[in-house]
């Protein structure tokens, strides 16, 4: 008799015409439940006797039928864009950016160097349809009404392709166009008034190249607006577009997307460039900690994509501010596919580094809202020890993450210790100091700079392990510290810090992470 206690509910996906085995649903069961099934309950299963669903359901397994896929991936609808939310007052045939100048230059940035030109922000679809509605015809200060008349919207992204490959661009559009890839004017409509949305209306030839393209779409209206027109088709516009392989429309598979996929829109550029597709994992590491423990770092990643995603990331180790990554990785995944990168800098896998250290990383090509709130990435420290294995997850931050200074409030200390952590928003050239304050009712405020010595700087990474030990007062015990950080001398006037704790147990370095956060005012202190 199966022991009831052992029973774990589990899930076996049937894809669509397809059916489960008796192989998957002993796949998906707990071992040591596996191991008390009797041979000859095998064998009525596999003979029909024991109808195989209702068998699984015995072992606590689900069995439930793959969902068909949507329409955004089934046809590969093209939903990842840079724009700018309020349209611009030119007609179809007016050209108030440089066109020919269009470079898919980084996102946060405006679109070409015209002083009118719009600054480009990254946003996903969840539907085919891209829109602008009338709330987004640009407001006139002079007579508190809006501009509803002539109004012109530009959308450029990317999509990288395994090789040369000539395809058809199917597009649905309202009103006006004009279509570009790789600078090529490949389809427009810029007469005849306004239309109503069609998808698919439009077909036109094209031709990808190996690598990745830039598509550009300047989408133009007779009229946008006003929010009292009655008419849907002048409150509402809207665009679609994908690529197919024939005349019946199949659909082109092999494109993976990404935002920002020119090198120069790392860390290295400006800060204000990119801000919307960079992601910070500010703790990576494979180090020996105390006791014969052993730190590491996993990431995880989930595309929540209906189209390929390629992430990319650059590793810097504590110290490094050459501007240089110490390691990078490339990776993408598939629509709705989920990876674990376990102990990711040693991995073969991901960044493959030889040696114990620890660091940072950024993340480019992902929109940070998605990746950050919906929690499609994740990384996990864990320390492994004889007494067993602890973990924390630690935050992931986007380039408006930083701070100027940094507060942490209940600090532990005595049976805990307390690491700092200081990583510069710009790795190439980053140098600075670190005046910290430390604070408790057990022995008062104090200050004391980091390094001690005043002509020293830090470095990219610094990490500032025992920070009561640091100021002489390693043997307190208390759990309601005050810690005040401000960043002196800094190499840049421009740059900006994320600074965090970790707070470690001593006896078997179970951390917590904690970033820095701020009081409604300054505390008498500080």
């Amino acid at each position: 008799m199966l022991n009831p206690a052992l029973l774990t509910l589990a899930a076996v996906i049937v894809p669509p015409g397809g059916a489960i085995t008796l192989e998957q649903v002993l796949a998906s069961a707990p071992p040591e439940l596996v191991t008390q099934i009797q041979p000859h309950s095998l064998e009525a299963v596999r003979e029909g006797e024991i109808p195989l669903e209702e068998f699984a359901r015995s072992l606590g397994i689900s069995v439930f039928p793959q969902a068909a896929p949507t329409e955004l991936q089934e046809k590969q609808f093209i939903t990842h864009w840079l724009y700018h939310y309020y349209a611009l007052s030119a007609g179809i045939d007016e050209d108030p950016v440089g066109e020919a100048t269009i470079s898919g230059r980084c996102s946060s940035l405006p679109i070409t160097d015209v002083p009118q030109a719009p600054t480009m922000g990254a946003q996903l679809w969840s539907d085919k349809t891209i829109y602008s509605a009338y709330y987004q015809a640009p407001f006139n200060s002079s007579t508190c009404t809006s501009d509803n008349t002539d109004l012109t919207k530009y959308f450029v992204t990317w999509v990288k392709s395994p090789s040369a490959q000539a395809v058809r661009a199917w597009l649905g559009a309202s009103d006006y166009f004009k279509l570009w890839i790789n600078g090529t004017l490949v389809g427009q409509r810029n007469s005849g008034g306004g239309k109503p949305y069609t998808v698919d209306e439009y077909k036109y030839p094209a031709n990808l190249r190996a690598g990745w393209n830039l598509i550009v779409f300047k989408h133009s209206f007779p009229q946008l607006g006003p929010s009292t027109d009655p008419d849907d088709n002048k409150r509402y516009k809207y665009f679609s577009l994908r690529f197919v392989r024939d005349d019946a429309g199949t659909p082109v598979t092999n494109l993976v997307a990404t935002f920002d996929p020119d090198p120069s829109c790392d860390d290295k550029a400006p800060y204000s460039t990119a801000t919307q597709t960079r992601v910070l994992f500010p703790s990576v590491a494979h180090l020996p900690g105390r006791a014969g423990s052993q730190w590491r770092t996993d990431i995880e990643l989930y595309n929540g994509f209906h189209m390929a995603w390629e992430y990319r990331f650059r590793y810097f180790r504590e110290g490094n501010n050459s501007g240089a990554p110490d390691a990078t990785r490339t990776t993408v995944l598939q629509p709705f596919e989920g990876k674990v990168f376990r102990d990711a800098l040693r991995s073969s896998e991901f960044f493959n580094v030889p040696s114990d250290q620890k660091g940072y990383a950024w993340m480019s090509g992902a929109y940070y809202y998605y990746t950050i709130f919906y929690g499609q990435a994740r990384a996990k420290v864990y320390n492994q020890a004889s007494t067993g294995t602890f973990g924390m997850e630690t935050s992931l931050l986007h380039p408006y993450s930083f701070s100027y200074r940094g507060y942490f409030f209940n600090l532990r200390n005595g049976a805990y210790r307390t690491n700092l952590a200081v990583i510069p928003s710009k790795n190439e050239g980053s140098s600075y100091r670190v005046r910290m304050i430390l604070s408790s009712p057990e022995f008062g405020t104090l200050t004391k700079e980091w390094p001690a010595n005043p002509s020293e700087r830090l470095t990219g990474l610094a990490q500032l392990n025992d920070v009561f030990g640091y100021f002489g007062v390693g043997s307190t015990s208390t759990d309601r510290a005050l810690l005040y950080v401000v960043f002196l001398d800094t190499s840049f006037s421009d740059l900006y810090f994320f600074p965090s704790v970790t707070i470690n147990d001593n006896g078997t370095s179970d951390p917590e992470f904690r970033l820095s956060g701020n009081p409604i005012s300054d505390p008498p202190i500080f």
